[in-house]
């Protein structure tokens, strides 16, 4: 297929409801640090482009695992199948989740009613049309999504005063802290967002979802040949998603400002902030039929886009994982229907997850991100020691991906379950029952006080002090511990197999300044098949 569907799918398929929805509500309530996140978004396209797309699109398979059986063998194949659909499943569940929450308690639909409808609807064109469908309509669902969302902030800035009051407001409240060196140069692991936590996080991430992921490389599969396909396909992934979360953050920055003196969730108009940005919208367009259900159709696209893109992929998985290996001679027409019908459970059991995720309270965006952090940085290190390690077998990648994944899933857990200290950005409800403009005039913004300013006397002692460790560096923490437990492992078990050449990255394999180390474990031969030695 041509680059441009098959990147804004790409981009799309990554651009859920918990950034529509939960970007304006964390800048809103925490400030705009988060940010830096666009910071670590090029080094990660760079490297997935460079190390790891290369290696992939040589196995052929439109499934990682088939890389992670060759590399590494069977056990750590099944364990990273079985991590990934679960994870999957959670994320497909909190995608659905999040807008029927939002539409819920601004609408008063029925919450199950929209977890439903927006479930089946997904699993219906998924199930009709296959990958072909799901590009197109997340092409679709993009431009109503990056529509919605520019009209909003036009209008929103009008209502709100225009930029330079928008400007004014938020500086006053401490949220444009981005621009304060003191608190996003912090080294302190609990600072929830810092320059550090948020780059480093989104290098792993953004890995992970354009470089190591079964969605992006089902999508780089259907890429038309050439380096500058991928070139481009990356090029306008990047394009996309930094005009996306720069516009959402600016609508968080608009909403404060019009809600400067009366803060709907304190004044208990809606009960979570992740409902801020939907009746934000329901407020400004009232009084302009039609410009309402444009923009709420906008929250229920990013919902759409990611979780069919979830169900395709978790699927063709399935599929070529579990079911063909069983049936090596099943026909093509009836691999298509066991595909569909695979669909069809992923998006039921996504579904049944939402259950699952109404334990927690927490934002929209921060559970997503914690959630996303089990899995996320031990996976990625098990293709970083795949593609640079050949002295790295099976056995000690298991180790050190069970061991990080167990880690992580404690932290991510507790820290959900015993939340942490975390400082807002100071409200008011002072306007709230004043209707005359004058003196709504007359009342002065919030106005952010630095002495105020301090977490450190909220931290907990003893186990509980781990959960207070920002769930930002999650992702960062199984990634390092991942790695350093199979390297660490290698030392004990000795591997005395050659990994061949073709799943090394070239930089390893082909690089003159390759160590003796590394030369050692890597199969130069060309008759690959003969040489399956790194399976457990």
């Amino acid at each position: 297929m041509h680059w441009l569907p098959v990147a804004i799918s790409l981009a799309v398929s990554f651009t859920s409801s918990g950034i529509l929805i939960g970007l304006p509500a964390e800048i809103y309530t925490f400030g705009t640090i988060y940010m830096f996140t666009l910071v670590g978004r090029p080094i990660a396209a760079v490297l997935s482009a460079k190390l790891f797309i290369p290696v992939f699109k040589q196995i052929g398979s439109i499934s990682l695992y088939q890389y992670i059986y060759k590399r590494f063998g069977r056990v750590l194949s099944i364990i990273l199948l079985v991590e990934g659909f679960v994870l999957t499943m959670l994320f497909g569940a909190l995608i659905i989740y999040g807008p029927a929450l939002a539409m819920s308690g601004v609408t008063g639909l029925n919450l199950w009613v929209a977890v439903c409808s927006v479930g089946l609807i997904a699993m219906l064109y998924t199930v009709l049309g296959g990958l072909k469908a799901v590009l197109w309509t997340d092409t679709l669902q993009f431009l109503i999504m990056i529509v919605g969302c520019i009209v909003l902030l036009i209008f929103g800035t009008v209502k709100a005063g225009g930029p330079s009051e928008v400007w004014r407001v938020n500086k006053l409240s401490g949220r444009l802290d981005i621009l304060e060196p003191t608190k996003f140069l912090s080294i302190d692991p609990r600072s929830r967002h810092t320059l550090w936590t948020q780059v480093c996080n989104a290098i792993l991430i953004c890995i992970s979802a354009y470089g190591a992921s079964p969605i992006a490389i089902q999508r780089i599969l259907a890429l038309k040949p050439g380096p500058i396909n991928i070139f481009l396909c990356f090029t306008t992934v990047l394009l996309i998603t930094f005009s996306f979360e720069i516009i959402c953050a600016a609508i968080g920055l608009v909403a404060f400002t019009y809600y400067k003196t009366c803060d709907p969730v304190a004044s208990g108009v809606i009960f979570s902030k992740d409902q801020i940005q939907p009746l934000f919208t329901m407020e400004i367009f009232q009084n302009l039929p039609g410009l309402s259900g444009l923009l709420m159709s906008s929250v229920f696209s990013a919902s759409l886009s990611t979780i069919s893109s979830a169900m395709n992929a978790g699927a063709a998985i399935i599929l070529q994982e579990v079911i063909k290996p069983l049936k090596p001679n099943m026909s093509d027409q009836r691999a298509a229907v066991i595909c569909k019908l695979l669909s069809t459970l992923t998006g039921i059991v996504s579904i049944l997850f939402v259950i699952f995720l109404r334990l927690f309270g927490n934002g929209l965006l921060s559970v997503t991100l914690a959630l996303v952090g089990i899995a996320t940085g031990p996976s990625v290190a098990v293709f970083t020691v795949g593609i640079i390690f050949p002295f790295v077998d099976g056995r000690c990648a298991v180790i050190g991906n069970v061991m990080a994944t167990a880690f992580t899933t404690w932290l991510s857990f507790g820290g959900l379950i015993n939340k942490p200290y975390v400082y807002s950005y100071p409200v008011t409800t002072a306007g709230c029952n004043i209707t005359d403009e004058n003196l709504l005039a007359n009342i002065s913004s919030p106005v952010y006080d630095p002495s105020t300013w301090n977490p450190q006397s909220h931290y907990r002692e003893g186990v509980s002090a781990m959960y207070d460790i920002s769930y930002a560096w999650l992702t960062t923490e199984g990634f390092l511990l991942s790695i350093i437990i199979s390297l660490t492992s290698s030392l004990i078990l000795k591997n005395r197999n050659l990994v061949p050449k073709d799943l090394l990255a070239s930089c390893v394999a082909n690089s003159s300044c390759t160590p003796q180390l590394f030369k050692k474990y890597i199969d130069y031969g060309k008759d690959e098949d003969d040489r399956d030695s790194t399976k457990l």
